[in-house]
C-alpha cells in the first residue's frame, strides 16, 4: 500500500522491557485493552503532575498542540489528510453517530453487514430496523466473511456497507478492497470499524476504498479508554454525513457583551464547528490525546510491518501447536491479523490452568480462547501457554 521502504526490524527484546506488563504475566488479552508502555505511562504522569502542582510542562493553554499531533499521526497510519480525521469518544459511539448523521441518505435504503462485527455495532443496528431501516445480517461462512454473501445482499437500494475490518471474534482480517469495489458500484458507502486493526495491520483507507472508519486507541493503540479516532472521507463531510449533535459558539451583539454592537446583526450570533471538528462536542479526553500522541509515535517508530511480522510469528506458533492439544482453530492460517481464536472443549478448565500458570487469554462466545499477541510478547510467553494447556 506504501512505496516507503521498509524500516529495519527492532528488538523486540528491547521493546518488551516497555511494558511492564511483561513482567508479571504471559498476557496475551491485546484484543481486550492493550498494556501501557513506559513511555505512554511517564507523559501521563507528567501531566497529572502539572495539573495537580503546575509543575512541568505548560500543557493548558497549549493543550491543542498535543491534540493536533495525535490526530495527525493517526492520520499518518491510515493514509488519511489531517482535515479528516476528528476525536472520537468510543468506536460505537463514533458509529452511531454517523449513522444519525446519514439519516437522510439511508432514508429508504438498506444497510448491509455480518454476524463477525461487533456485538454493540450490531445491536445499534438492530435498534435502527426497530425504527423501519432495512438492515441485512450476513451469516459467516466457515467463520469468516462471505464475500460472495455480502455482494448477494446488497442491490441498488444498498447505502451502506459495515463491516469490521478485523473481527473481535476471531481476528479475521475481511478483504476490504474487494467490498468496497462492491459498495461503490452500487453507490453505497464502506463504513469499517478498524477498532481490532489500527495499530496492529497495515491500513491505507485510500487505496482500500474504504470511506468512514472509526477505531478507540485503547486496543492496538496502546492507548486508554474515552479517547479515539474518526475518519471521514473529506467530499462526505456535512453533505452526506452530516453532524448528528451540535457543535460550535455563540457570541452576544450587545452592550455589556461588545463596546461596538452590529446594528445590522443579531443580537446572538451563532457560528458552527466547520471542517472534521463538526463531529466533536466539547473537548476531547486530554489524557487520552496525551497518551495518543505517545503511543502513535512509539507505533510509527516501529513500523507497521514489524509490529505484524512479530506478531505473526507468535500466531503461527499457535497454530501450529494448539490444534495437536485439542484446540481446533476457527481463524484462517493465512488470516493476517494478530488475533487467533480456538475451541476449547471444556473452557472452565482451560481458564483455570491459564490463571494458575499467569498466562492471561480471553474466552468469548462461551468456548472460544482467543489469544492476541502483541510487540512485547515472545515464544518463552508462547511456550507457557502451551505448557499450561498440555
Amino acid at each position: 500500500m506504501s512505496s516507503a521502504p521498509p524500516q529495519p526490524a527492532p528488538d523486540f527484546e528491547r521493546i518488551r522491557a516497555d511494558f511492564p506488563r511483561a513482567r508479571t504475566a504471559a498476557y496475551f488479552d491485546n484484543a481486550s485493552s492493550h498494556p501501557l508502555s513506559v513511555h505512554s505511562a511517564e507523559a501521563l504522569h507528567r501531566y497529572v503532575e502539572w495539573l495537580t502542582h503546575e509543575v512541568g510542562e505548560p500543557w493548558w493553554p497549549a493543550w491543542a498542540a498535543t491534540r493536533d499531533q495525535a490526530q495527525q499521526l493517526f492520520a499518518s497510519l491510515i493514509n488519511a489528510d489531517r482535515d479528516e480525521i476528528a476525536f472520537a469518544r468510543s468506536t460505537v459511539e463514533a458509529e452511531s453517530n454517523i449513522i444519525n448523521g446519514m439519516s437522510e441518505h439511508l432514508a429508504g435504503g438498506n444497510v448491509v453487514t455480518n454476524d463477525l462485527a461487533f456485538s454493540a455495532a450490531l445491536y445499534n443496528y438492530q435498534m435502527r430496523q426497530l425504527d423501519g431501516l432495512d438492515v441485512r445480517v450476513v451469516r459467516h461462512r466457515d467463520w469468516q466473511l462471505d464475500v460472495a454473501a455480502m455482494e448477494a445482499a446488497m442491490n441498488a437500494d444498498t447505502r451502506l456497507v459495515s463491516v469490521a475490518m478485523v473481527s473481535n471474534v476471531n481476528g479475521f482480517l475481511a478483504d476490504m478492497r474487494a467490498l468496497s469495489e462492491l459498495a461503490h458500484a452500487r453507490g453505497a458507502l464502506l463504513y469499517a470499524d478498524i477498532m481490532q486493526a489500527a495499530g496492529a495491520v497495515p491500513i491505507d483507507v485510500r487505496a482500500l476504498g474504504i470511506d468512514i472508519a472509526a477505531c478507540s486507541t485503547f486496543k492496538w493503540l496502546m492507548g486508554v479508554k474515552g479517547y479515539g479516532f474518526l475518519y471521514v472521507r473529506a467530499d462526505l463531510q456535512g453533505t452526506i454525513v452530516k453532524p448528528s449533535q451540535h457543535s460550535g459558539v455563540a457570541s452576544f451583539n450587545y452592550q455589556p457583551w461588545t463596546d461596538s454592537p452590529d446594528p445590522d446583526a443579531a443580537d446572538i450570533l451563532f457560528q458552527p464547528t466547520t471542517g472534521p471538528s463538526r463531529y466533536e462536542v466539547s473537548y476531547p479526553s486530554y489524557e487520552g490525546a496525551i497518551c495518543a500522541q505517545e503511543s502513535l509515535r512509539y507505533i510509527h517508530e516501529l513500523g507497521i510491518d514489524n509490529i505484524r511480522a512479530h506478531a505473526s510469528s507468535l500466531t503461527d506458533r499457535l497454530h501450529a501447536e494448539l490444534p495437536k492439544l485439542g484446540y481446533p482453530s476457527i481463524t484462517p492460517p493465512d488470516n493476517d491479523s494478530p488475533i487467533v481464536s480456538f475451541v476449547a472443549s471444556d473452557p472452565a478448565a482451560a481458564m483455570q490452568k491459564l490463571r494458575a500458570a499467569g498466562v492471561h487469554v480471553a474466552m468469548r462466545f462461551g468456548n472460544k480462547m482467543r489469544i492476541a499477541p502483541s510487540v512485547y510478547n515472545n515464544h518463552d510467553d508462547i511456550t507457557r501457554l502451551l505448557e499450561a494447556l498440555a
